[in-house]
């Protein structure tokens, strides 16, 4: 990887360097690059398949500063807003057309910290089938699916492969004859394109266009279903709810670790246990854990299908341990025993699923 010199920053030439930079990356596979500045210049290091950070580069300050700019302006941002964090997407690079590259930045005492996670794109991109899912797990998330309304919840720590699994759905929803004219989605940034679907994009510098507002204003439209990139505040999750109720089928993402930790979070927001129990119809939990064989990501998810009888025990309002171990009884929601189940076959090692 240090031969990103090649193109040094000792040429001033930042366009050629970031190119460089982010091409040797992908053909090196990395996941995830870093950016970060100190009081004398900027560190560059990457993250590998396996887990295992890489050092990659020292740039000067005032070179450093050039390439941030440079990578701010190919991912649409906005290169003269450096004290607020922004969000943005590199689609294609020369010679990894498919190639998605998702930026974030955050403003430091020292400078602009930047990181690129690297989605390695595929020529045709991966449906339900090829995310690497138990079978099992697949065929529980076509069944939610089938449902026309209520809310599917995905959550997992960031970089788990959420935004990935959203995107498979909305193909597989396509494929079964899903209309692309009453399908929209909401996100911050767009990370892929799928074309014929309406997708409104959030901008952080627009603070009147967040989610709250882009919901009100998609659901005055003949809108089935809806992909919400994230549940980010209560008044969102409101919404969604209120929409999933109305007969909308809504996908999102929250931030809550684990399947009973949606219910529980959900529950602490002041959402009524009614109201949880019947706009829910589901929720996806997964993960990447490191392979055994090479260290590669091995994906392991865990889906909950909400039943007559799991309603009942969200109605009850229990803690979050119980709805842990409730969660944890009902067959193919259990993330462990997946794990376990990997373990088993000796795709990872048993630690792994520990780790969990």
């Amino acid at each position: 990887m240090n031969a990103t010199r090649a193109t040094s920053h000792t040429t001033g030439d930042a366009p050629a360097y970031v190119q460089a930079l982010l091409s040797r990356a992908l053909d090196a596979g990395l996941t995830d690059l870093y950016l970060i500045p100190d009081r004398d210049g900027l560190d560059l290091s990457g993250r590998q398949a396996s887990g295992a950070r890489v050092a990659l580069d020292r740039l000067p300050a005032p070179f450093g500063a050039q390439c941030v700019a440079r990578l701010k302006v190919l991912a649409g941002m906005l290169t003269y807003r450096t004290s607020t964090a922004q969000d943005g997407a590199i689609h294609g690079i020369d010679g990894h057309p498919h190639a998605e590259l998702r930026l974030a930045t955050l403003p430091t005492c020292a400078g602009e910290r930047v990181t690129v996670r690297i989605v390695q794109g595929q020529a045709r991109p991966p449906g339900l089938d090829d995310l690497g899912f138990a079978a099992p797990a697949v065929a529980a998330i076509r069944r939610l699916l089938q449902h026309p309304a209520g809310i599917v919840i995905l959550t997992g720590p960031t970089g788990s492969g959420k935004t990935t699994t959203i995107y498979a759905m909305v193909r597989d929803l396509l494929a079964r004859g899903h209309s692309p004219a009453t399908l929209i989605t909401i996100e911050d940034p767009v990370e892929s394109a799928l074309e014929g679907i309406s997708q409104v994009e959030l901008r952080r510098d627009d603070p009147a266009w967040g989610y709250a507002e882009a919901l009100r204003a998609v659901l005055r439209h003949d809108v089935k279903t809806l992909v919400i990139g994230e549940l980010r505040d209560r008044e969102v999750t409101r919404v969604a709810l209120d929409a999933a109720l109305t007969g909308h089928r809504v996908i999102t993402t929250y931030h809550a670790g684990d399947i009973g930790g949606v219910y529980a979070r959900l529950l602490h927001q002041g959402f009524e246990p009614f109201q949880v129990a019947a706009a829910v119809t589901g929720v996806v939990a997964q993960r990447l854990l490191r392979g055994r064989a090479d260290g590669a990501p091995v994906p392991v998810a865990a889906v909950l299908e909400a039943d007559d009888a799991w309603r009942e025990v969200v109605m009850a309002a229990p803690g979050l341990g119980d709805l842990r171990r409730r969660a944890g009884a009902v067959p193919g929601a259990d993330l462990e025993a997946a794990a376990r189940d990997l373990a088993a076959a000796g795709r990872i090692d048993a630690k792994e699923a520990i780790l969990l």
